[in-house]
């Protein structure tokens, strides 16, 4: 058998016909799209082991940490309802002035 020319590969390729797809390429094609709610009830995700074993690790550490967590103290209430009458005023009012300065702050002022 000879090898063919250009001109006799030319008119074998005009003729040729590519085969048809199969039926369950048209299917998954010609499907109707899901929706979200189908998706979430029906749906997978693939993802790497390893990728998948540190999200269970970190989902476990969280929850671990989450349990040894100490119980919350609660605030103390007051005993009974304060009204103004319960205050009192001063007994002796001794105001100071306190100057701020470089210098020692213990040495006696004048």
């Amino acid at each position: 058998m000879e090898p063919l020319d250009d001109k006799e590969l030319s008119s074998l390729l005009h003729e040729w016909k590519a085969p048809g797809a199969p039926s369950s390429l048209r299917r998954k094609l010609l499907a109707p799209r899901q929706t979200w709610a189908q998706w979430l009830t029906k749906g997978s995700l693939r993802i790497p082991v390893p990728v998948a074993f540190l999200a269970a690790i970190a989902i476990l550490a969280v929850w671990l940490v989450a349990q040894r967590r100490p119980a919350e103290v609660p605030i103390a209430q007051p005993v009974g309802a304060s009204t103004l009458a319960d205050f009192q005023p001063v007994q002796q009012l001794e105001p100071r002035i306190i100057e701020s300065s470089q210098e020692n702050d213990d040495a006696p002022r004048k």
